[in-house]
This record gives structure tokens, sequence and C-alpha cells, in this order.
């Protein structure tokens, strides 16, 4: 499959060359300052630190004709005071994406996307762009999508890690596919396919496959996803057979009013593991997800299953959100953070107990290009992360500006 991604990838470049010299441009760019308050350390008789992040944007379209167009985007990203001096560079700047697209590949109802990209698929619990992160998440690879009255198709290849051996030995890839079923008007269907390799080894095959929906009735909207993991993996140092399951519910229900209120409710449960010498790896891991978006604003929970310490994630919660005057909105989220196998004590007693989180933020639009928002954040400790973290309470706030030019 790489051999013929890469042949494409040299035909599409070839053809497109001499067409991007008379194409039109479009540029794009934003500037996001965010400033923080972290007091995410568990630890009260301690000061929280404060810095502030910087995310500069600045990218061009060009669109060759109907069937070719490609998009290149620089970033810089930094947080304020950290160069030596004020004459220093740290060279923070990097290409976040550059690709081209091609349509219509032979007469078919086939176009590629190759380059390094952004992804998104689904809910963004498996592959996302990590659109809050300072840097964000970008793909090396390609993507073919094949259209048809009832199914659309996007085969994805994406090289994660090159190690230049041969063989492609240890290299890491992700391939899948996904497939949007055009069932229902009012909702979006997806089934996928999902492989992370590492080759020539047995460190890791790991497939993931599985199930999103999502869709409205009226004011009553809701969502449903299911993936499971198979495959085998090297865990400390043992070759184990992966077994894991998520599974996602989500609803939301738009009461309207003069606020416009929105409730929504839901529970995510992701797989974990409480005995690591049965030969099964029972551990569900997120891929390359946007983790920020669902499991709380304070980030306790984004690099799974590391931050659960394998022992799986339970989350129930629910969230209110207000429209407060025509440009201002605001919203509360609470989080029940349960592990899903049991975590033994110093006192030798078990608990499932993460703690609880709860979130207030709220955005202002000030005209098309500036927004603003902010939020403040509290999450008290249970049981497991009183022994891992620290038992007081943490706080966290945030304000950040968006400016889209």
């Amino acid at each position: 499959m790489r051999r013929a991604v890469f042949a494409v990838l040299i035909l599409g470049l070839l053809s497109a060359i001499n067409l991007f010299a008379q194409s039109d441009v479009e540029f794009s760019g934003q500037i996001r300052p965010r400033s923080i308050m972290d007091g995410l350390d568990f630890k009260n008789n301690s000061d929280p630190a404060t810095y502030t992040e910087l995310r500069t944007r600045f990218g061009a379209k060009f669109t060759a004709n109907s069937d070719v167009s490609g998009f290149f985007q620089i970033q810089d990203s930094r947080i304020y005071g950290t160069e030596p001096n004020t004459l220093a560079s740290t060279a923070n700047l990097d290409l976040h994406q550059a690709y081209f697209t091609w349509s219509n590949i032979f007469g078919l109802p086939l176009s590629g996307k190759f380059g390094r990209m952004e992804a998104v698929y689904g809910s963004q619990r498996l592959i996302g762009p990590v659109g809050w992160s300072n840097v964000g998440r970008s793909f090396d690879g390609a993507v073919f999508s094949y259209k048809t009255n009832k199914v659309d198709f996007d085969f994805i290849e994406f090289n994660l890690d090159e190690n230049f051996k041969a063989g492609d030995t240890t290299d890491l890839f992700l391939t899948g596919v996904y497939a949007d079923l055009k069932l229902f008007d009012k909702y979006k269907t997806e089934v996928f396919l999902l492989n992370e390799a590492i080759y020539q080894t047995d460190n890791l095959d790991r497939y993931t496959i599985g199930a999103y929906v999502k869709g409205s009735l009226g004011s009553f909207s809701h969502e449903v996803e299911l993936a499971y993991q198979l495959g085998t993996i090297i865990d400390g140092g043992t070759k184990q057979d992966v077994g894991a399951l998520m599974a996602t519910y989500n609803a939301w229900f738009a009461l309207g009013g003069t606020m416009n209120t929105t409730l929504s409710a839901g529970v995510d449960y992701l797989s974990g593991d409480d005995d690591a010498a049965d030969g099964k790896y029972k551990v569900f891991n997120t891929l390359y997800a946007t983790n920020h978006k669902y499991y709380g604003y304070m980030d306790y929970f984004t690099n799974l299953p590391a931050h659960t310490l394998k022992l799986g994630l339970m989350d129930i919660h629910g969230k209110v959100s207000l429209q407060l005057w025509e440009s201002l909105k605001a919203g509360l989220n609470a989080h029940l953070f349960k592990a899903n196998a049991n975590y033994t004590l110093i006192n030798g007693n078990t608990s499932k107990d993460f703690g609880t989180e709860f979130d207030f933020t709220f955005g202002y639009k000030a005209n098309s290009n500036v927004s603003l928002e902010g939020g403040f954040s509290v999450f008290a400790p249970g049981d497991i992360f009183k022994e891992t973290r620290g038992a007081d309470t943490a706080l966290w706030s945030y304000f950040m500006a968006v400016v889209n030019l």
C-alpha cells in the first residue's frame, strides 16, 4: 500500500507543479495569546504558576483549477519570556500543514490529499487535531477519498515515526478506512477500521474497529460511539493480546428560552486493566484523539492510558450552556471521574475514585474577527489522585483571545 501511495504522490506532484504557478491564492492567519493560572499540582501551600502561551499561524491556499489545489500553513508556538533574552531566537517556527489535493483522479470519483495535514474523524475521540493545544497535531501521509451515492470512503496512511531502516523496520504507521454511510438525513453514521503498527517487530500491531452515530430529533440530539481494540502489543517486556473497549453516549436538549439554554449529559467508558500478569492487555488507548474536548479543561486525562495508570476511565458528566447576551455565552461542566479497574491503596483497600472536576467557561464574540474566552476550573481529588498526585483541591484558569485575520 505504501508504494502505491508514494507513486500517486509523485505523479500528482508532477502534475500540479506547473498549475500552481498560475493559481488563485487565498491567505489566512490567526494570532492566539492565552494566559494561564496553573495550580494543577494539588498543593495549596504553594502559589500557582502563571504564564502566557502564544500561537501564530499563517496559511495560503492555492487553487490551480477545479481539480487541483494546495495549502500550506506555518506556525510559531511559544511561551512568553522563555527565550534567553530579547535579542535571542529559540526557532519555534514550524510547518504545521503543507499538502495538495487532487480530485477526479483518472476521471473517477476519487480524490487524494498528500503531504502534512490535520485530520478530523468522527467525534475526534480517536483522531483529531487538538485545536486547544498551543501546537496542535499534524499527520504526514496521504488520504484517498472515494464517494458514491450511498457511502463515502476515506483511506488513510500516516507515517508517525520514520527510522530509515531497511524494510521499514521499527517505523510506526497508522492506516485505516472510515466509511460515512448515508442512511438517514438527520443522522451521521460512520464505521471505521484502524491499524497502528510498528513494522517488522512484535512491539505493536493494534486494530481499532468501531462505529459512530450522531443525529437529532427536534430539540433533542445525541451521539453514540463504540470501538474495540484487538491485536498484539509488548507491554512490560511481555507480548500480550489486546482486548479493550470504548463506549460513549452523550445527549443534548435545547430548552430555548431567553437564554437559549442547552442541557447535556453523558458517560464515556474506557476499559482498564488491573492484572498485568494475565497476558491480556485490556487498556483502551485513545490513539490520536482530541481528549481536551471531552475529559475536562484541566487536562488530567489527555495522555490516555498513561494518565489513568492503565486503570481505564469512566467519565460521568453533565453540562449547561447559556446565551447570556447576543455575543456572550457561559457554561458549567461537571465531571465525575472513576477508574474501571481497582487501584490498591497504601492501606490495602481498593478504590476507583479519581476525583471530581467543575469547569466554568465564558465566550464573547467581539466581532467577526475577534473573540474572547476564559474559564475557571476546580478539581477535588479522589482516593487514587490523593495518593498519586496530592490531597489538596487543584485550581486552574485561563483567558484567551482568538484573532482571525
